[in-house]
């Protein structure tokens, strides 16, 4: 998608922006403020649910960090969910704080999540998203690396057009890595989005889980982040 074709779709949106820290919320705004027709601050939850509560009708879009003062990113989404079980969330974070990212993605709101410091590019793929739900073509053939197709209607992996059999964890965690491509999820957040609290944790074995996945996809599309997890590049 070129610029130009994205600034069709996200030049009509308008963003409320939520973040405590004032040197951040001064940079991102400037970012944002080139794709969007217009962007709303606020400087912490509860002053982010005001500003949504008076602006309701204008809103398509909510960009939250996750630690703030009063209601946090979480709090936020939840309260807003509340009011429009409809609203779209995009999330920054730190790497710290992936521990909430399954709690997220369980409300079936965040299109995506950003980390911080922001990046112009990461900024471009996650817009490129909202572009692509907003104007209703969100593909349900994803392609993926070497030829690989992802269906996501059917949740079914695909080479060559024959299907590769996949667990239903497997094809769980392939969802959910190919959903919020370039994330970074922690040993723990997969064990609780795969076992929930039926399972005792162990890395080990999130460690062969994921060895075992490996060896039916892209061998170098899962990325190890020493200390802090998994991620999967498209």
């Amino acid at each position: 998608m070129t610029n130009t074709e994205l600034l069709s779709t996200t030049k009509k949106l308008t963003v409320l922006y939520a973040e405590d820290d004032l040197e951040m919320r001064k940079s991102t705004t400037a970012l944002l403020k080139n794709f969007f027709s217009h962007v709303y601050t606020a400087s912490d939850g509860r002053e982010a649910l005001a500003a949504y509560k008076n602006n309701l009708a204008n809103i398509d879009l909510v960009i939250t960090d996750i630690l703030m003062p009063h209601l946090n990113g979480i709090e936020l989404t939840k309260e807003i969910l509340s009011i429009n079980i409809e609203q779209k969330f995009i999330v920054i974070s730190a790497y710290n704080e992936t521990s909430y990212f399954i709690e997220l993605i369980n409300t079936g709101a965040v299109i995506g999540f950003l980390q911080k410091p922001i990046k112009r590019q990461e900024l471009l793929n996650i817009l490129t998203t909202v572009s692509l739900f907003y104007k209703e073509e969100y593909e349900t053939i994803l392609p993926f690396q070497d030829g690989f197709l992802w269906n996501r209607d059917l949740k079914k992996l695909f080479l060559e057009g024959k299907e590769i059999t996949l667990s239903a964890n497997e094809t769980k965690l392939l969802d959910l890595f190919l959903s919020y491509p370039n994330t970074v999820f922690s040993a723990i957040d997969l064990h609780l989005y795969l076992f929930e609290d039926t399972k005792e944790f162990s890395e080990d074995s999130i460690k062969s889980f994921i060895k075992r996945l490996r060896k039916k996809i892209p061998s170098s599309s899962i990325q190890t982040h020493k200390d802090l997890g998994y991620s999967l590049s498209i």
